[in-house]
This record gives C-alpha cells, sequence and structure tokens, in this order.
C-alpha cells in the first residue's frame, strides 16, 4: 500500500505570510468536530440564496465586525462536507473562508482575502483524506485476444484502489487524481505494480502500460525507468505498449509526439486508446504513429448501429494504411465480436473474452506468440 494522495507537492499559498495557514491546508486549519467561524459567498443570486439557506439553518451564532457575515457553526469539517455535497455544478462560483471563533477583527480580515473557491476545497479535502485513510491498491491484467481464433496475445494492467470497503476503479481513480493533482503518482504507480506482478504466465505476450500526461506533457523519465525495470526483469522492449490515454489534452502536440518518439526509440511499442469517443483526433494519431489503435468502448457499445460501424471501419481503414493493429475495447457479447471480426478489427478486449484477474488467476491464459509490428 502506498500513499500516493498528495505525493510530494505542497499546497499552494494565497498569501505570502508565514504565520497565516493555507486556507486548503484542512488538516491544519480545520479539524473535525471543531465550532469554527464561515464565511460563504456568490456571485450568483440564486446560489447566494442556497447558501444563506443552508448557512442560517446551521447557525450556532452570527458576527458582523468586520462589516461581512461571519456564521460560527459546530463542525467547519462537516458544514464544509455538506457544501461539496449540496453544491456540485456551482462550485466554482462559490467563496469560502473559515477562521477561529475567537480570531480578531486583522485576523477575520485576512482570513476573508485568503477565501478559496469551492473547488479548490474539494480537492483538498480529497487529499486531507487520503492522507487519513490511504486505499490499498491493485493491480489486475485484462487478456487481449486475437478475434480469428480468440487466442491470447497481451494484457493490459489495470488498477484499481479498496477504501472503507468501496472499491474505486481506473476511470474513478483517474478522475480523483486529475482534480487532486497526484496523476503522475498514480500512473508511475500504475506502471511499477503491474510490473510487480508478471510472471511467467506473461509468456512471450505483449504488456499494455498506460501512460497518462498531466496537462499534456508525459514524465518521460518516470516511463524510462518503467521500461529499464522491465528489461531488467527479462522483458523485452517490444514486448512493452506504452498505451497514451486520449483523455490527455495536449497543449503542445509537437512536443508531445517528441516525447513519444524518444520513448518509442527505447524499443517499446505505442498505442493511442479510445479512438472515435469523441476525444481522440486524427492529429493526435498523425503526430503519434502508434504501432496499434485502440478503438472507444463507447462506439463498440453502440454496435450493430450504422454509424458505430461506419466510424470504426473508417479507423481500421486508416489503422491498417499505416501499418497498425486495431483493437476493440468493452466487448461484451458473441455479437459483438463477430462484427468487430467482420469489420477486420485484429484483436478484442472486454469481459465477454476474459475478465481483469490478479495474476495468478492467468495462469492458463499465458500469451502463446507475440505479434509481429507490421501487419503481415
Amino acid at each position: 500500500m502506498l500513499d500516493v494522495g498528495v505525493g510530494n507537492r505542497e499546497p499552494s499559498r494565497s498569501s505570502t505570510r508565514t504565520d497565516e495557514p493555507a486556507i486548503t491546508d484542512l488538516t491544519k486549519v480545520l479539524p473535525p468536530s471543531t465550532p469554527t467561524l464561515v464565511l460563504v459567498g456568490s456571485n450568483d443570486p440564486t446560489v447566494v440564496a442556497e447558501l444563506d439557506a443552508l448557512t442560517l439553518a446551521t447557525a450556532a451564532s452570527l458576527d458582523v465586525r468586520t462589516g461581512v457575515l461571519w456564521t460560527e457553526v459546530p463542525d467547519g469539517r462537516a458544514f464544509l462536507d455538506h457544501l461539496l455535497e449540496t453544491f456540485t455544478d456551482s462550485r466554482n462560483q462559490i467563496r469560502f473562508a473559515f477562521a477561529e471563533p475567537r480570531a480578531t477583527v486583522d485576523a477575520l480580515v485576512r482570513r476573508a482575502l485568503l477565501a478559496a473557491d469551492l473547488d479548490t476545497l474539494a480537492n483538498a479535502v480529497e487529499r486531507a483524506h487520503l492522507i487519513a485513510s490511504p486505499p490499498a491498491y491493485q493491480v489486475r491484467y485484462q487478456p487481449i485476444v486475437r478475434l480469428s481464433d480468440r487466442r491470447v496475445i497481451g494484457f493490459e494492467s489495470l488498477i484499481r484502489a479498496h477504501a472503507e470497503g468501496e472499491v474505486i476503479d481506473a476511470e474513478e481513480l483517474i478522475a480523483r487524481a486529475t482534480r487532486g493533482e497526484w496523476l503522475h503518482e498514480l500512473d508511475e504507480l500504475g506502471r511499477s505494480m503491474a510490473l510487480g506482478g508478471v510472471g511467467p504466465w506473461l509468456g512471450a505476450g505483449l504488456l499494455f502500460l498506460n501512460v497518462m500526461a498531466p496537462n499534456g506533457v508525459f514524465d518521460v523519465a518516470a516511463v524510462t525507468a518503467t521500461v529499464e525495470r522491465a528489461l531488467e526483469l527479462g522483458l523485452d522492449a517490444d514486448q512493452i505498449v506504452l498505451e497514451a490515454m486520449e483523455r490527455n489534452r495536449y497543449t503542445d502536440l509537437a512536443a508531445a509526439a517528441a516525447q513519444i518518439d524518444s520513448l518509442r526509440d527505447l524499443g517499446v511499442r505505442v498505442a493511442v486508446d479510445d479512438v472515435g469517443d469523441g476525444f481522440s483526433s486524427l492529429r493526435v494519431l498523425g503526430a503519434f504513429k502508434p504501432d496499434i489503435v485502440k478503438v472507444a468502448g463507447q462506439l463498440v457499445a453502440e454496435l450493430p448501429s450504422l454509424e458505430a460501424e461506419a466510424t470504426i471501419r473508417a479507423i481500421v481503414g486508416l489503422a491498417h494504411q499505416t501499418g497498425a493493429w486495431v483493437v476493440a475495447e468493452n466487448i461484451e457479447t458473441i455479437q459483438q465480436a463477430d462484427q468487430l471480426e467482420r469489420l477486420e478489427v485484429d484483436w478484442g478486449q472486454g469481459n465477454f473474452l476474459g475478465l481483469p484477474a490478479s495474476r495468478t488467476e492467468t495462469d492458463d491464459q499465458s500469451a502463446d506468440r507475440r505479434p509481429v509490428i507490421a501487419r503481415a
């Protein structure tokens, strides 16, 4: 178990004062079960009305020493949690500050100036929760099979977590890490755990490892270290498939492509994920020149619609013209698998073809043959 919640990043400070804790440092300045003065506001009249009703319903007393309305609530952390549960779509329109009930007027003024938007505080709450109750992480391997004969050619590693009885899947982990700004840590953790679980069951097959790019930038040094460790474990470089997730937003596509090229020089293969779901673009495919193109699961789910079929056919045509293999994700039925095979999709992945499993459960699904990089 690794506490990846905050990494080595310190919360940003809204003030240069060294004696004033950051408004987002909740573990130090907003302990649970503590009476707290809160100041809540918004520029949206509708939101203000909701805030006033919620705040006054919770109020133990009111304080107007600074010319603005501070409200004392019995439990500051619980009040903030209630705000976050109540307001989900308008958090960026709400400002929140808090102080000790016995704070001086000067301290109240400083705290008001340090007010943070509710989105920022939501991230801080999640970080504090991860520190207090770090989840237990697990890695699972889902088989990727040749659709023509249903033989396993490799596995994709998937990270998930358990926290307080809740199973957190990869998508939710990525969403939380993005909000909390610890995506780099989660990215590296997933690859490290994936390699830690590799055994003879992988055979000569491919191992798909996700590589994320927070703010459109890959951590080339960390990914290179992953490849070096894989080689030390006895894997060949071309068994490693670095899967660039299409949810990334490449602010400088040329720079991101240059990073991909530098990683490809290590001898690994490159895949682009979620192609065709609305996030991917021909520009990304053209820039990255992937060895493997993964069709988005949403398109597979829309089969047998003519629109989904036409889109998949176009993706397959483009990929095969450039010598890339095509994988269809989230295959749930035999009808989908058969139709995708007719559309000349090379490989498939999904619960119908094999559930994500621990390493001990994949022994009977070992890959028996490593595919060549170019299509035959």
